[in-house]
């Protein structure tokens, strides 16, 4: 299939999922698998819509919120997610209940002790009650499969987790322990750039960085995953093709054990193991065709995804640079050919969510991005031997992270604190009309101009 195909196949499937149709499943999958036998692309994309529809339908169906009057439930819950700090001293996380996913709420107390140093993966056992998800955060949690409410009432033993998310675990804790020396904020700062973990930005930080435009520092992205492959490309070129496959593979799902998969870092690891893959039987593949091979992938798997705004600002980001970039590469520096490409990428999902973008997020990502590029990479090398130190070492090592860190805390609370506005709507369509003017002019001329010198 030719990249355009590709690119429609991804279309397809998300065009799919937002469709959500009950069909018979069977069906649908082997109307995929016999249009790749026969090769026809636009089958393939009219049956991938359709199996994405059927799969998106089945997934709501499993997401029936449970009766409004509250119910009694006692037993062992797997955590999902790292507990978060809640109203107070309470905390909130998802959890695992046999086959379904709830939010858990837990009020300050002994109960909110014991939960707040475990982490995803560990059984703990819960006893409380259940009911439905209400509030304004009931669509983005039935995104994430979440339509049941469970508040903890008692918090019994707890278990480790399994064996790869005990390792993952333990990492994150050693990280965590070794950046102890950093103040407050800059810690907080820290384990966003690195983990994800927002669990711990004061709120005004968050404000500064969204004023800013540079929320995307604050979660794990590609670039993160890009840090980890280019620390670990050195040993993986020491092996064999086949090997070198399983090694990037099982690096990739510890990242992702590590970082709690969030959509972002879905996104980049499909693409990742898609151009491993093609690394190793030798078929190079393209950004865009990697962007939309993952995507295809992602929404078959987890056609909820579709409605991730995480997810949706992650790929759109990464089409912006792969199709925007090259053309504004020939006109601008790279390095705002690169963040203005990303920018205009977003706009399409941010403007209808938020209103726009702040129009300082173009100069902030400038100053900042690339100093926050060091401190993931840095901050993933120096920050298990720092854990490990700990003490005078630990605060030795991370001197650079310091640094790195306030400058970019200080160019979100400073872009923050102009006020410049947001680039909205009207904005957007007035510059597509200008471009769109100045290309038909200079068509018009260039059409006109032979014409001119013809006798």
């Amino acid at each position: 299939m030719s990249d355009r195909w590709v690119f429609v196949l991804a279309l397809a499937a998300a065009a799919g999922a937002c469709a959500s149709r009950p069909v018979a499943l069977p069906f649908a999958t082997a109307a995929v698998a016999l249009a790749l036998a026969l090769r026809r692309p636009a089958l393939l994309c009219l049956a991938t819509a359709v199996l994405a529809s059927g799969l998106a339908a089945r997934a709501w169906a499993g997401l029936l919120p449970p009766p409004p009057e509250p119910r009694p439930w006692a037993g062992a819950a797997v955590l999902a997610t790292d507990p978060a700090p809640s109203r107070g001293r309470g905390l909130q996380f998802e959890v695992r209940l046999g086959h379904r996913r709830a939010l858990a709420l837990v009020r300050g107390g002994p109960g909110a002790d014991r939960l707040r140093p475990r982490l995803a993966g560990e059984r703990v056992r819960l006893s409380g009650t259940t009911g439905p998800v209400n509030g304004p955060t009931r669509a983005a949690l039935a995104h994430r499969h979440v339509a049941t409410a469970l508040r903890v009432d008692e918090v019994g033993p707890w278990q480790p987790a399994p064996a790869p998310l005990r390792l993952a675990n333990g990492l994150r804790r050693t990280i965590e322990r070794g950046a102890a020396s950093l103040p407050p904020e800059s810690r907080a700062l820290f384990a966003g750039f690195v983990l994800g973990d927002q669990r711990t930005e004061p709120p005004a930080t968050r404000a500064a960085f969204r004023d800013a435009g540079l929320s995307h520092l604050l979660v794990v992205s590609g670039e993160n995953l890009a840090f980890v492959l280019a620390l670990a490309a050195p040993a993986l070129r020491r092996v064999r093709l086949g090997p070198r496959l399983g090694l990037g593979l099982a690096l990739l799902a510890l990242f992702g054990l590590l970082t709690r998969w969030e959509p972002s870092v879905l996104r980049a690891e499909a693409m990742a193991a898609v151009a491993l893959l093609s690394a190793t039987l030798g078929r190079p593949v393209s950004t865009k065709r990697l962007l939309a091979l993952a995507v295809t992938g992602l929404l078959l798997v987890d056609p909820l995804l579709v409605g991730s705004l995480g997810f949706l600002l992650s790929v759109a980001a990464t089409a912006g640079i792969a199709w925007l970039s090259p053309a504004l590469t020939r006109r601008l520096p790279l390095p705002i050919a690169v963040t203005l490409a990303a920018q205009l990428g977003v706009a399409p999902v941010l403007v209808p969510v938020f209103g726009g973008f702040p129009l300082a997020s173009l100069p902030a990502n400038l100053l900042a991005v690339p100093i926050a590029g060091p401190v993931m990479m840095w901050g993933l090398a120096a920050g298990l031997p720092a854990g490990l130190l700990g003490g005078r070492a630990a605060a030795v090592l991370h001197l650079p992270t310091q640094v790195l860190i306030s400058w970019v805390a200080f160019v979100a609370h400073r872009a923050a604190a102009l006020h410049a506005g947001v680039v909205g709507a009207s904005h957007l369509v007035g510059l597509a009309a200008g471009v769109g003017t100045a290309r038909a002019g200079r068509w018009i001329a260039s059409v006109r101009a032979p014409r001119s010198r013809s006798p």
